[in-house]
């Protein structure tokens, strides 16, 4: 005889369903609309820039357009002193030494920029956004911005952002300076990615790969090979600055990395 399924039982399979995707639900990111993602990732921003003293050891990789043939390698040492001073020393050189120069002037340009953060701030002062959806990207439903520059500015970028649906605060961005830094760069795009580090927040890695004039594709590649919190009585020498006479290829190099992240 066949048997019949009660209401009963109807009903408690479908509570057992509901009870099931619940957990699922709730892991979900919110959808939220465009003011309300800028609005809380500017906060996040904004508290992140309050860092203790921090050492890290950056490693930059030089190369024609394959970055993996790099023909000069350098070691750089970066110290923060809250609230907005920067000091650096280069600590190994490997291949020519046209990398070290440029290292040096890209880290001055960084130091520069420690000074004035507001200039290159992902914030409403410098940017129009637009929602353009979500992305997984570090196994999350990140929402992606788009970057519009309201200033002609080598320190902004015009491209996209990627915002943690968790803590707001962004993972990554990519895309070309609203200004070009010099003559000699046809083109110019960066990526850049941010994570955690002994508890601070920092840009990661790096690349920048520009179209040079007379002088074809090059990349630069940076990473934090290490990062540590430091007091701020660290003892750091700040390095001798560079002589201003600079050939013009090796200017048209330097300047494809002037696009620095804080």
């Amino acid at each position: 005889m066949r048997k019949t399924t009660s209401v009963c039982e109807v009903l408690l399979g479908l509570s057992l369903c509901a009870a099931l995707c619940a957990p699922a639900v709730a892991q979900s990111a919110p959808k939220l609309g465009l003011s309300e993602v800028v609005s809380r990732m500017q906060a996040a921003e904004n508290a992140v820039q309050t860092r203790p003293a921090y050492t890290l050891l950056r490693e930059y990789r030089i190369s024609g357009a394959d970055p993996n043939a790099a023909s000069s390698q350098v070691l750089a040492e970066v110290n923060y002193f809250p609230p907005a001073d920067k000091q650096f020393a280069i600590k190994q050189r490997q291949g020519n030494e046209r990398g070290e120069k440029i290292v040096r002037r890209v880290l001055e340009h960084e130091v520069k920029m420690s000074r004035d953060s507001a200039a290159s701030s992902f914030s409403t002062e410098n940017y129009d956004f637009a929602l353009l959806g979500s992305e997984t990207r570090n196994s999350k439903q990140c929402y992606v911005l788009q970057l519009f520059p309201k200033h002609a500015s080598t320190e902004l970028l015009r491209g996209k952002a990627w915002v943690d649906p968790d803590t707001f605060l962004i993972v990554r961005v990519e895309g070309e300076p609203a200004k070009s830094p010099s003559w000699w760069v046809r083109d110019l795009r960066v990526a850049i990615d941010y994570g955690r580090a002994d508890s601070i927040w920092l840009p990661l890695t790096s690349q920048a790969t520009a179209d040079l004039r007379l002088l074809g594709t090059h990349v630069m590649t940076a990473k934090d090979v290490q990062v540590r919190a430091a007091t701020v009585d660290a003892n750091v020498k700040t390095p001798a600055a560079l002589p201003r006479h600079r050939s013009k290829s090796r200017g048209a190099l330097a300047d494809t990395a002037i696009w620095v992240p804080q």
